[in-house]
């Protein structure tokens, strides 16, 4: 806007200094005609002397002698003054050309004085502008570099995430890996003592009813240990923490309420005891009964390597903030508190802030 202020200004003035200049010019010549026109009456000045001096006309023509020399004196007489009418009409034409001519050239060089002066504020205005835009585009470019920056910095964290995701993964399949080859080994092994207490038991001759009760107890001892060992292992990184419970709602996306569920829900009787799926720190706990966020009596625990698995709808908690609890150790009861419609223990598994599938780490 200022800009285009500056143009017409500009153009205005070129135009009034135009004009002047015609001004100036049409003075010149009209002081140069009305020269001309004084000479010439100058000269009939002169004429009318030597022809008649200062008398007046009526003399001259009194002293005709004759009507033809009347005539002749009248015409001449007549043509003189309509000479000098002439000139002097020419003359005051003149000086009023004159008298126009300087009022329109004090008007145009008053014009041209105020649209230069305009013209100089709009030059004044464009340089303020212009200041700045040229501040605000370094701010600009300031937040662009900070912009970018943020931009690298976020893309070098994604890329530090996504390799750390890649050994988690990595970790957690060998040892999955690792704990089927144990239990493989520990099955065998328990199958080769097996054979060799039935070896031994069919070569004994006595002692029968000791060897009996023995076996009895022994029959108990692995009971027992196979009941831990179900509760405690499992094919996968973690343990199942409700073995007895059947899988209700799984991970992802639910048609019926339209919610994409973070966990898995495990249906069991109230009362029935979960577990610890693996050994770490307890992050969060409630007993409270309250709804605490849908969760309802609920514990968390943090297992390293920003891996955490969440336990909710408890009837009831047996840990504190703080506590460090072992894999597979009683850590609360199957409830239904909080957001829930029916007994059962919502088990979810976050990496990094990220639910992920718990079957996929059971």
């Amino acid at each position: 806007k200022a800009m285009k202020q500056y143009e017409a200004a500009s153009a205005d003035y070129k135009e009034a200094c135009a004009s002047r200049d015609d001004a100036s010019k049409k003075i010149e010549e009209e002081n140069a005609h009305i020269d001309t026109l004084q000479n010439d009456l100058s000269k009939f000045a002169v004429g009318m002397y030597k022809k008649g001096g200062t008398g007046s006309f009526l003399d001259v023509m009194m002293g005709a002698t004759s009507f033809q020399e009347f005539m002749t004196t009248w015409d001449a007489c007549n043509t003189i003054a309509v000479q000098g009418s002439n000139i002097l009409d020419e003359a005051r034409e003149a000086r009023d050309a004159l008298e126009a001519a300087r009022d329109k050239y004090e008007k145009q060089s008053e014009r041209a004085e105020g649209k230069m002066q305009t013209a100089k504020e709009a030059q004044a205005e464009i340089e303020k502008t212009q200041e700045a835009l040229r501040i605000q585009a370094q701010q600009l470019s300031k937040e662009a570099a900070k912009l970018q920056a943020e931009e690298e910095l976020a893309a070098e964290a994604a890329r530090q995430a996504e390799e750390a995701r890649k050994q988690r993964e990595a970790q957690l399949a060998a040892a999955a890996q690792a704990a089927a080859e144990a239990q493989a080994a520990a099955e065998a092994e328990a199958a080769a003592q097996a054979q060799q207490a039935q070896a031994n038991g069919e070569e004994g001759t006595t002692g029968e009813a000791d060897a009996a009760d023995a076996g009895g107890d022994a029959a108990d001892t692995t009971v027992s240990v196979a009941a831990q060992e179900a509760v405690v292992l499992g094919p996968g990184y973690f343990t199942n923490p409700c073995p007895g419970a059947s899988n209700s709602s799984g991970f992802g996306y639910r048609t019926f309420d339209n919610s994409f569920h973070k966990g898995l829900d495990m249906a069991a009787s109230e009362g029935t005891p979960y577990y610890a799926a693996d050994s770490g720190t307890v992050m969060f706990a409630t007993n409270d009964g309250g709804y605490n966020g849908g969760a309802g009596n609920w514990v968390v625990i943090s297992h390293g390597n920003g891996i955490v698995t969440k336990y909710m709808h408890s009837s009831a908690t047996y840990v504190q903030p703080g506590d460090y609890v072992e894999r597979g150790q009683n850590i609360g009861a199957v409830g239904n508190t909080g957001d829930s419609f029916g007994a059962h223990l919502h088990f979810q598994v976050e990496v990094d802030g990220v639910a992920v599938n718990p079957l996929n780490y059971l």
